[in-house]
């Protein structure tokens, strides 16, 4: 693994994917996309190789050049931010956060539990996930939750409320104002106003983008989002990189364990991850496990700018980052999941598919936590 340190030496605009004009306000997505960490990249080491060029003629080849500059392997595996050397996630879907009437936050457990039989559900999964129901505070949204506590989420353990942060303590949103222009005339349109944020990091707080791969730059700039703002590429400490080198890996020994999106996944079949089947169970090297529940956010939708075919990507709607499935383990061990840690759920994707060619962005990639149900 190589943790980049990217500091921004600007606003950042981390565009969505809502179309938006005169009169609308454009939302910034944070954390960005693993496609724009990864496009920055990409588009660094291609320049420092003089490179962009031959895949812009041949866009066909484009993938093999990239694999060919940065290895066979390279991919994007999280993006996290960093404050005072202490790595941030955004909250996985598995837990809530609460606030006191003092102020305190708290976290509190998503628990899977079977649906009673006189209830009636379009579900297809036996669980329903729920909070605990003596608590009926309404969850927080917008924070984020340190390394350390991850780990002990990971463990069966209820990370305290020093594992937690609001979004408000690592960035702000920038609004700024602008106009649509006219594309022949490239003159202002007539009452095109619309507003768009910007993304302005505290100081101190920089992003941290984890990849596997080869020659991947240690410093330098990057431009990095929309409208080519300047980035800073830093080595990271020793010690940052030592607490997140083994997070979330799988375990030998667990009957039952939650699979957890490191990243946002694209699957061919919606919510559902394709390493389990129609019947919602997972075969993998000796392991058979039933998916038996699942807390999967609003779907997302995600494109992007093609650099190499000069044109927009296709728009695919993608599983959030944090979307948390509950599986219960019927025979074999749950070392068999080491793989989908080290390389996300590709193998289980067919190649043929458009999405496919994806795979190094940084899409699918997976951390895993035991389940004591």
């Amino acid at each position: 693994m190589t943790l980049l340190t990217i500091r921004p030496l600007d606003v950042l605009m981390l565009r969505g994917n809502r179309l938006f004009g005169g009169g609308v306000h454009g939302l910034s997505y944070m954390p960005p996309w693993p496609s724009v960490v990864t496009g920055a990249i990409v588009s660094r080491v291609l320049a420092d190789k003089g490179l962009l060029c031959d895949v812009t003629r041949e866009p066909d080849k484009a993938l093999q050049v990239v694999q060919n500059c940065l290895g066979p392997d390279f991919s994007l595996r999280f993006l996290a931010l960093q404050k005072d050397r202490i790595l941030w996630f955004p909250l996985p879907a598995d837990l809530a956060a609460v606030q006191s009437e003092q102020g305190t936050f708290a976290l509190r457990r998503m628990k899977p539990s079977p649906i009673p039989k006189p209830v009636l559900c379009s579900g297809l999964l036996p669980y329903s996930v729920r909070m605990e129901p003596s608590d009926r505070r309404k969850p927080l949204t917008g924070m984020w939750i340190s390394v350390e506590g991850l780990a002990a989420h990971f463990s069966g353990k209820l990370p305290d409320e020093k594992s937690l942060l609001p979004s408000q303590q690592l960035w702000e949103n920038d609004p700024r104002l602008g106009i649509a222009l006219y594309t022949d005339a490239r003159t202002a349109e007539e009452g095109a106003i619309y507003t768009t944020d910007a993304v302005a990091l505290r100081p101190g707080v920089c992003l941290c983008a984890d990849f596997t791969g080869d020659n991947l730059p240690q410093s330098g700039l990057i431009r990095l989002g929309g409208d080519g703002r300047a980035a800073e590429v830093l080595p990271t400490d020793e010690n940052t990189l030592q607490s997140c080198r083994d997070i979330g890996r799988p375990e030998s020994g667990w009957k039952g364990f939650r699979l957890i999106l490191a990243t946002p996944g694209l699957f061919q079949d919606g919510w559902r991850p394709p390493v389990v089947d129609d019947t919602n169970r997972m075969f993998l090297d000796g392991l058979e496990a039933e998916l038996v529940a699942a807390a999967v956010p609003r779907a997302a939708v995600v494109s992007g700018w093609d650099i190499a075919a000069h044109s927009p990507k296709p728009a695919r709607r993608l599983a959030p980052a944090g979307s948390c499935y509950w599986f219960r383990v019927i025979k074999g061990d749950t070392q068999a999941l080491t793989p989908l840690w080290e390389k996300g759920l590709w193998s289980f994707i067919d190649p043929r598919l458009s999405f496919a060619t994806r795979r190094h962005e940084g899409w699918n990639r997976v951390w895993f936590g035991i389940w004591n149900f």
